[in-house]
């Protein structure tokens, strides 16, 4: 699919952000416990306000989405595990991790859709002049993207930006570019869970930052891919439209359900040891 432009025009809505974030509340946040991996129960109001509050505060923040797929691999790799357990802020996008929270009583009070989300990041960053660096996807795709965002927010200051394929030599340069550019915000786009592994290794660099992994978030912005239609988005299934749209993520879809059937087996059983008592 060639790109093409995609503009966001929440700008033009007659909103006063700023006063509308100082407003949000975070005194009912919490952590659900979802098959072990703990999650922040947030809003998308919430999880903006908080990354606002680690710019503000400094230090280096690692800031992860969560969908089935990526709970399952937290759980089971002991590296990815170490990762997540560093991470500032852990929030569901993926609708499955929602119901799985209500199968395990965990409940998550939202899905976050993450690029109506990462949308309202940066328009947020226009507004509080918050510096951005790009970092992924192919160099043609991370340039496509990085012209639609700024034709959707002229003012948004974005310091530096490079595509996600380079080899080791190539690696350390790319490194100190976003070392040097002191950027508030890092958006990783390489897919997980490489750039899980890798946001790992560039946050020992770096002393002010809050760093995202967007996953394939640049090939939506750039046009070369779509999102889901929004007869899936409207029911949670854009995870199903990404699956028969790349057959060969069948093996991934198994996968999940075996983990959904388990979880729904494991909560029967509580229940009922819980009524026998």
């Amino acid at each position: 699919m060639s790109t093409e432009d995609v503009y966001y025009d929440s700008w033009k809505e007659n909103r006063d952000l700023i006063l509308e974030y100082n407003q949000v509340d975070l005194e009912d946040v919490t952590v659900s416990n979802i098959k072990g991996i703990g999650v922040d129960n947030v809003s998308t109001k919430q999880a903006i306000v908080k990354i606002m509050e680690m710019i503000e505060h400094g230090g280096v923040h690692h800031v992860i989405s969560l969908n089935p797929y990526k709970l399952i691999r937290y759980r089971a790799n002991i590296d990815l595990n170490i990762i997540y357990g560093k991470a500032s802020l852990k929030f569901a996008t993926g609708a499955g991790v929602r119901k799985l929270s209500r199968i395990v009583r965990q409940p998550l009070k939202e899905r976050i859709h993450f690029i109506s989300f990462l949308m309202e990041l940066i328009r947020l960053s226009e507004i509080k002049e918050y510096t951005i660096f790009i970092v992924g996807a192919k160099p043609e795709i991370t340039e496509k993207a990085y012209s639609n965002i700024l034709k959707s927010f002229p003012k948004i200051r974005i310091v530096g930006r490079h595509g996600g394929y380079f080899n080791p030599q190539r690696e350390q340069s790319v490194i100190e570019a976003i070392r040097k550019s002191e950027a508030n915000i890092v958006l990783v786009g390489m897919g997980f869970p490489k750039e899980d592994r890798w946001i790992s290794k560039l946050r020992m660099n770096l002393q002010n930052s809050v760093i995202i992994g967007i996953g394939g978030s640049l090939d939506i912005i750039s046009g070369e891919n779509r999102k889901a239609p929004a007869f899936f988005m409207q029911r949670g299934l854009d995870w199903f439209y990404r699956i028969i749209t790349k057959p060969w993520r069948y093996g991934r879809l198994l996968r999940i359900m075996f983990f959904f059937f388990t979880a729904f087996v494991g909560s029967l059983f509580i229940s009922n040891r819980r009524y026998l008592r």
